[in-house]
């Protein structure tokens, strides 16, 4: 309950003032169909995308308590998430980052399930299948797919079978997607416009505003902070610390696949919020002191509150 009226809070401008869901800039034919849907409807795509960051963020909480990732069973971290995921007035709507995000937690599911399965192909299938399905409304979203792969190296669980169950699951999609672009004679032009979109790199027609800089370098020295803390911490049981190690490796793909993020360049960095989510979560639950850890959070929160509704 406290979790969902702090939400509120942060969305409430965005509520009273629907900013409207950002067009697709490349062929993504999921989120266009959403958008084509959703667009003349601001107020209903912001009220989806409040629902959607919330039901993400008990979701996360719930996984890192099954699978022990922060020490306490507590809310605390489906709350930090929150607040990332509020972090800019432009991200209060749905959009192809925040759906990505969802699906990025659905892989991150199965693949911390796959380490304690003798058979876990069905999960790895689905891994690699949710990574084309996501790709669907957001195309950079494809580097994740080398993510899946990351798994089995930490996990020293990959062979021949699970290369192919993943590789399997994510091309399923999209021999789908291939039989009805070849009928429509489109498919020479969408394979078109998606090689040159990948060919074009580091092109950000979307500037970053202070405030990003202001509230993203905030929350960066907590992450570090955490980081660090995590690394000079008790040692962690051998399964514990490959689950973790799986976590922080989404914060190296955002940073790679951000190379192609273009115009969804100020959405993008919400790729790296379920790892920011658990280290910082770890950094406040660790604090001898809990008021330290109140005031910090109620200083994020307060900062991010004012930007939303006042300053932005």
């Amino acid at each position: 309950m406290v979790i969902g009226i702090t939400g509120a809070f942060l969305w409430l401008r965005a509520f009273i003032s629907p900013s409207g869901m950002p067009a697709p800039e490349v062929s993504v034919p999921l989120y266009s169909l959403l958008h084509h849907w959703l667009n003349e409807m601001p107020l209903l795509a912001t009220i989806l995308g409040f629902c959607l960051v919330l039901g993400e963020s008990f979701w996360l909480n719930r996984i890192f308590s099954f699978h022990e990732l922060v020490l306490k069973n507590s809310s605390l971290s489906a709350l930090v998430f929150l607040l990332l995921m509020s972090f800019l007035p432009s991200h209060l709507t749905l959009n192809p980052v925040n759906i990505s995000v969802g699906f990025m937690i659905l892989i991150i599911h199965h693949l911390l399930i796959s380490y304690n399965k003798p058979e876990h192909l069905n999960q790895i299938f689905a891994a690699g299948f949710f990574t084309a399905i996501a790709c669907m409304f957001y195309l950079p979203f494809i580097i994740w797919f080398l993510f899946v792969i990351i798994s089995f190296l930490v996990f020293r669980a990959g062979n021949w079978r699970a290369w192919m169950a993943a590789f399997t699951g994510l091309i399923t999609p999209y021999l789908y997607f291939a039989v009805w672009y070849f009928w429509h004679d489109e498919f020479m032009s969408k394979a078109m416009e998606i090689s040159v979109f990948f060919g074009n790199i580091l092109s950000f027609p979307n500037p970053f505003h202070i405030d990003f800089w202001i509230l993203g370098g905030f929350t960066t020295l907590m992450a570090l902070w955490g980081f660090v803390l995590f690394r000079s911490g008790p040692q962690k049981t051998v399964e514990l610390r490959a689950k973790t190690n799986i976590i922080l490796w989404t914060l190296v793909f955002s940073l790679i696949s951000f190379v192609f993020s273009k115009s969804m360049a100020i959405y993008h960095p919400a790729l790296a919020i379920p790892a920011l989510a658990m280290v910082i979560t770890g950094t406040l639950i660790g604090l001898k002191k809990t008021r330290v850890a109140e005031i910090i959070l109620l200083v994020y929160f307060l900062s991010v509150l004012l930007n939303n509704l006042f300053i932005h």
